[in-house]
């Protein structure tokens, strides 16, 4: 897969054979939809050799249907482009499909600047409360809350103690770091790839 971080991100706008359909073209730089097909049925073959020895059992096979509906929403969201070309023979129209570079890559800053906003609200939260929880683990409260609810909880009704939040603070800045360097080498990799698919263009 050429870019990394791109599954989790994609993954929540859409289904997971549409995420597979963007990595090909991400890949391969422009292909048809057949292709596609080919591709990622071949993948489906190779991983069931690994972990199957029954070679009599069917293999679920991803129909060129579903690649096309793929696309479709990929266009649809601005992910994905094509240009059409007529075949000389059939007189058919061929479709070549790319990805959106610049579209996928203000996804991915948007999607990663989200993840890192919630991330530090809860780290601020974390570093600003005194917090007070059960022995079961049920939800922390603020001290003012645990003073209203006299120290117990109201799932369980045990007492409520005050939480060393240590961890979860360190967890989170962890946690920040990471994301943070995910995106940046992601956006690298992105950056790349798109400077390969510059230089083919320029080719042809």
């Amino acid at each position: 897969m050429p870019f990394s971080q791109l599954n989790d991100i994609i993954i929540k706008l859409t289904d997971e054979t549409t995420v597979k359909v963007l990595n090909v073209l991400l890949d391969q730089k422009e292909i048809i939809d057949e292709e596609i097909v080919n591709i990622l049925n071949e993948e489906i073959e190779r991983a069931y050799e690994a972990i199957n020895e029954d070679e009599e059992q069917r293999i679920p096979r991803i129909a060129l249907k579903e690649v096309r509906k793929s696309l479709y929403k990929l266009n649809e969201r601005s992910l994905a482009r094509y240009r059409r070309v007529r075949d000389k023979e059939t007189g058919y129209f061929v479709y070549f499909w790319t990805p959106i570079w610049e579209r996928i890559r203000d996804l991915i800053i948007s999607r990663r600047k989200l993840s890192m906003k919630k991330l530090r609200q809860r780290l601020d939260y974390e570093q600003r409360n005194l917090l007070y929880v059960c022995d079961e683990g049920h939800t922390p409260v603020t001290f003012s809350d645990a003073f209203e609810l006299g120290f117990i909880c109201t799932t369980c009704g045990k007492e409520l103690s005050q939480k060393d939040n240590t961890k979860t603070i360190h967890f989170l800045e962890q946690k920040i770091k990471v994301l943070d360097e995910e995106l940046k080498t992601g956006l690298e990799e992105l950056d790349d790839i798109a400077e390969l698919m510059e230089k083919s263009i320029q080719k042809k």
